[in-house]
């Protein structure tokens, strides 16, 4: 990825924090400290990509790169009020996960790397730098970046994912969002992908029963809090205690993947909130384990696209008056279509729901 924007003519300047081993959605590195968000110092920029998300929130930088298994581009780009993309899988090239030097099946699956901006037309042109096949992985593609077709997808609006609660403030959020993009021409309904919760649950049985095997390895990398958070999801997690037990999940996954894409054929774009809370207070989604499966359930919408391999762009649609933190929202869409959900995030973006880069409040 950076061999590919250095060959743009881009320059890089620095490496932003991220949680240990980026396994976790609040950005506190047991080697560099805490990242603070800069609408509201005493929330999380959320994670992994936290230190990035902050860095151009607050004008350090106009183009950040980072890496999505779990939300942790758009993650961090809601709390933070950026845009960012996560690719269609096969979009964008990766070659290894440090500090392993192949990736397990969960990486190869359902990580990708992509960019982050304050504007939509920013992240678009980062893409477009960093795409294409590269020989050191076998699944990226050469894939037209527009489609012939020009048609507006009609849009399946979630302002209440299954699964668990949604404040108020969100749902709104995927409100005005919605009235943006009916306004800019696209047709507008609200109803629910297929088996919305068992995607939720299967991407978490994916992750750990993979990650399970992995562990030993990465736990003393971890400091106590990122052991706490993402060791817990194990106790989640459907065990995987076979091989058998892990193809029958890989065909379960193959069931639900066709599923989403029947739908999408009528619905080519999902909006729904990035999280359905707002940015939690420091050191939260450690406090307990009920806090944990908070964490967990507030970032239910970002999973479906890491489990099928679909594009997923993030941007503000919205600010709590209370806190003042921006609220995104996310753009899913079928894949390699991924400048539709660019092209969506454009109209929400009009909304001018935040202005960068702003002046944090030292």
């Amino acid at each position: 990825m950076i061999e590919k924007i250095r060959s743009a003519g881009a320059i890089p300047i620095a490496r932003t924090n991220c949680p240990d081993m980026a396994m976790r959605v609040h950005t506190d590195s047991t080697l560099y400290g805490l990242t603070r968000n800069p609408w509201n110092f005493e929330r999380t920029t959320a994670g992994s990509s936290g230190g990035e998300a902050s860095a151009i929130a607050s004008g350090m930088s106009p183009l950040g790169l980072g890496n999505d298994i779990g939300g942790s581009l758009r993650n961090p780009a809601s709390a933070c009020g950026i845009a960012s993309i996560r690719p269609s899988a096969g979009r964008v090239p990766d070659a290894t996960q440090p500090p392993f030097d192949n990736r397990p099946l969960a990486w190869q699956w359902m990580a990708v790397h992509g960019p982050m901006a304050r504007t939509v037309a920013d992240v678009r042109l980062g893409l477009q730098a960093m795409m294409g096949a590269h020989p050191r992985d076998s699944q990226a593609v050469d894939m037209p970046f527009v489609t012939g077709d020009r048609k507006k997808p009609r849009v399946a609006v979630v302002p209440h994912p299954p699964g668990g609660a949604c404040a108020p403030v969100v749902s709104e959020a995927v409100c005005k969002a919605a009235d943006a993009l009916a306004n800019a021409g696209y047709d507008v309904s609200e109803i629910t992908p297929p088996r919305y919760e068992e995607a939720v649950g299967m991407w978490l049985d994916l992750l750990m029963g993979d990650y399970a095997a992995l562990w030993d390895e990465m736990a003393p990398l971890m400091g106590d809090d990122g052991r706490s958070f993402f060791g817990s999801h194990f106790l989640r997690a459907t065990r995987l205690e076979s091989p058998a037990a892990m193809s029958r999940l890989l065909m379960a996954r193959d069931g639900l993947t066709r599923a989403w894409s029947e739908f999408m054929d009528g619905h080519g774009l999902v909006l729904s909130p990035t999280w359905t809370q707002l940015p939690f207070t420091h050191g939260f989604d450690v406090a307990s384990q009920a806090s944990i499966a908070q964490t967990l359930e507030m970032m239910r919408p970002v999973v479906p696209a890491n489990l099928l391999g679909l594009p997923s762009a993030c941007v503000p649609a919205s600010r709590d008056a209370h806190t003042g933190l921006p609220i995104g929202v996310l753009l899913t869409g079928r894949r390699f279509r991924d400048n539709e959900c660019l092209d969506a995030a454009e109209a929400v973006e009009r909304l001018q729901a935040v202005r960068m880069p702003i002046d944090p409040a030292w």
